[in-house]
């Protein structure tokens, strides 16, 4: 982008006029409409001034760097989408061809581009559409070179996908495995790619624990979630997270005593020593108990879990050490009743 477009381009986002601008620099409205159309630059005296108008400064406005701000990307990404979703498909491709030429180690540019390309073809008729695919396809391996993760891997992402289109499912998988679990939630690609090669109890067999790791965590979120409701004065909301929660466990086949678990943090945020003891020796007896969760259809296909009772075992005994050591159990602790279950249940 030259001076003049430059010009242009952050007086219109100022929303300024030429004449304004002209004001605002003591020269007339004419010199500013010759700066933006490229046949004659400002003084270099006025440049200081000129940055500061229109809300830059004098790196962005020469473009003294390799890359483009997100805000410049954002807006060229707006004319390539004009372009293309208005017919143009070659004027939208040679327009990106020119900016990354300008720009061409702009890795979030290359992504950009890449993408909203990649949407106009797909709804265009154009006869050169598989040599515009290759562009885009080039686009994006550079794009997933880059330094910045978050643009690589949303290049790699993309990159999978497209290979998955052409039914590449070992190259898709290989680019997949390249992204960490949690960047980019990835466990879609992988099912359809295990399901095409390998079998679809294998895919389905992965889905399962992926339901199953999603399923547990979203219940952890909400202990905490209603554990803070509690503590900001929203008692009657908290209540409603904990039906929600406890319901949550034979809804999506998890450990029973996780079902218990709601009514007890509520019980002990409120000191309810009655309803904390119930709710602490529900939950410690569903824990003693083997869980076997391929009883629920969401997880009939998972290998049995041999050591699944140690687990809820070792969940009891981080249970009585909390309650040996925080002060939320003090009011609790010289109960008779607490020290009988945890006779009870102790090793």
């Amino acid at each position: 982008m030259n001076i003049g477009e430059k010009i242009r381009t952050y007086r219109k986002a100022a929303g300024l006029t030429q004449e304004q601008v002209a004001g605002y620099l003591g020269v007339s409205a004419p010199a500013v409409h010759k700066w933006e159309k490229g046949s004659s630059c400002p003084d270099i005296s006025l440049l200081p001034a000129l940055a500061r108008l229109l809300k830059t400064d004098l790196n962005e406005l020469f473009s003294f760097r390799e890359e483009l701000t997100e805000w410049e990307i954002n807006a060229f990404v707006r004319q390539l989408t004009d372009l293309g979703m208005n017919g143009d498909v070659e004027g939208a491709f040679s327009l990106a061809e020119e900016k990354i030429r300008e720009y061409p180690h702009c890795h979030l540019l290359l992504y950009q581009a890449a993408s909203v390309l990649s949407a106009v073809v797909m709804f265009s008729a154009e006869e050169k559409n598989q040599e515009h695919e290759r562009q885009i396809t080039r686009w994006l391996e550079r794009a997933a070179s880059g330094s910045t993760d978050k643009v690589r891997l949303s290049a790699l992402y993309m990159l999978a996908l497209r290979l998955m289109q052409k039914e590449s499912y070992e190259e898709a998988e290989a680019l997949l495995a390249q992204i960490p679990d949690g960047d980019i939630d990835k466990v879609l690609p992988m099912t359809a790619i295990l399901s095409c090669r390998q079998d679809k109890d294998t895919a389905a067999v992965y889905l399962e624990g992926k339901i199953l790791q999603a399923a547990t965590r979203m219940q952890s979120y909400l202990y905490r979630l209603l554990e803070l409701e509690e503590q900001t004065g929203n008692p009657g909301r908290a209540d409603r997270i904990a039906e929600i929660t406890e319901n949550m466990v034979p809804l999506f086949g998890l450990w029973p005593y996780g079902a218990a678990v709601p009514k007890l943090l509520l019980a002990v945020g409120r000191k309810d020593a009655a309803e904390c003891l119930r709710y602490l020796d529900l939950a410690l007896s569903e824990a003693q108990k083997p869980w076997d969760m391929k009883k629920s259809p969401l997880y009939c296909r998972r290998p049995e879990t041999p050591n699944a009772q140690e687990v809820g075992r070792r969940w009891s005994r981080a249970l009585f050490a909390e309650i040996e050591s925080s002060e939320e159990y003090d009011f609790l602790r010289r109960n008779e009743e607490l020290r009988k279950i945890m006779e009870t249940y102790a090793e």
